[in-house]
């Protein structure tokens, strides 16, 4: 028998249960992990409420995660029991213990920790996305990130510092301010004290920034477009705030629109790899630090989603067993 964090049913905070749940043996493509640090994403707060189409309840929640393999399968050659490893975007991560294929797992260097693996693989490899497939980013380049001291924000930061990309970030106060530019931020604006898009056009001088990347939804996709230079690419990868209203007909003249979304590189072994390798080698050489803003028990995986969903966390959030 093992725990796992279960949502009942689509809603809010009353719906997740602390239960036990069967482990069963791992079929030939697969091994069992014992989990060691699960990764807490505002992804999981949509599938905990039902925003997203396809889940079926009751669910485990959580899609990232890290710990030591217990048992794996006929078929397996590349893993062995004791090997740590850790996952991006596989449902079912709220658990002390899970059943996962093989395909989907990256080996954890030894110089880096279960903590940082489980709290950044996922955020890692849509940050390399976002600069490399959404939008390829070249040296120089100024670009805008929304939400810039949060998990994603804050390797994107250190992500553009190492690549030698000009982030201009947004936040929602002057600690977190400070924080992203502790990171590598080039500049960061406060959104709720002036207008990102009039800043922005500021500091580039009127020629606005290559690509501008939004998590947010609601009304920023709309502000961000006043940010983009000609030619300039809009990414939406999120809505923390709730669904963007903006349409195709919004878009001006010379501007690109994309979606970017991580879920493809999950379907190509290949890609997962690639962009994993990456932001590995980063994090292992001191380019990247994970912030692990707050740490919470599993059974505490509520308390976690309110804290996230009220915007007081910093940085990336980390359940432990």
């Amino acid at each position: 028998m093992s725990m796992a964090i279960i949502a009942s049913k689509p809603g809010g905070l009353e719906v997740l249960k602390w239960e036990n749940i069967d482990v069963p043996d791992p079929k030939d493509d697969e091994v069992k992990i014992s989990h060691t640090a699960i990764g807490v994403n505002f992804i999981d707060t949509y599938h905990r409420t039902g925003r997203y189409p396809g889940m079926n309840y009751p669910s485990i929640l959580g899609v990232e995660g890290a710990g030591k393999i217990i048992k794996v399968g006929n078929n397996i050659t590349n893993f062995s029991v004791g090997d740590r490893v850790c996952y991006p975007l596989a449902i079912g991560a709220y658990s002390e213990e899970r059943i996962i294929n093989e395909d989907i797992l990256i080996k954890i260097p030894d110089n880096i920790s279960d903590e940082d693996a489980a709290a950044g693989i996922t955020k890692g490899i849509t940050v390399h996305h976002l600069f490399n497939e959404s939008r390829k980013i070249l040296e120089d380049d100024w670009i805008l990130f929304h939400a810039a001291a949060g998990g994603v924000g804050l390797i994107a930061c250190q992500w553009a510092k190492a690549k030698g990309f000009n982030l201009i970030g947004t936040v929602s106060n002057n600690e977190k301010k400070e924080l992203a530019l502790k990171y590598g931020a080039k500049k960061i604006i406060n959104y709720k004290e002036q207008s990102f898009a009039e800043k922005v056009m500021e500091i580039t001088n009127q020629k606005g920034v290559i690509a501008a990347y939004d998590g947010i939804g609601s009304d920023s996709p709309r502000n961000s477009i006043k940010c983009l230079s000609v030619f300039g690419t809009l990414c939406t990868f999120g809505a923390a705030s709730g669904p963007s209203n903006l349409t195709i007909e919004d878009l001006p003249a010379s501007i690109q629109y994309t979606k970017g979304s991580i879920a493809t590189l999950i379907q190509n072994r290949e890609k997962l790899h690639e962009s994993s390798k990456e932001f590995l080698k980063l994090l292992g050489n001191g380019d990247l630090n994970i912030q692990i803003g707050q740490t919470y028990d599993l059974k505490d995986a509520a308390r976690a989603h309110s804290d996230l969903e009220n915007r007081k966390t910093t940085g990336s959030i980390i359940l432990k067993p």
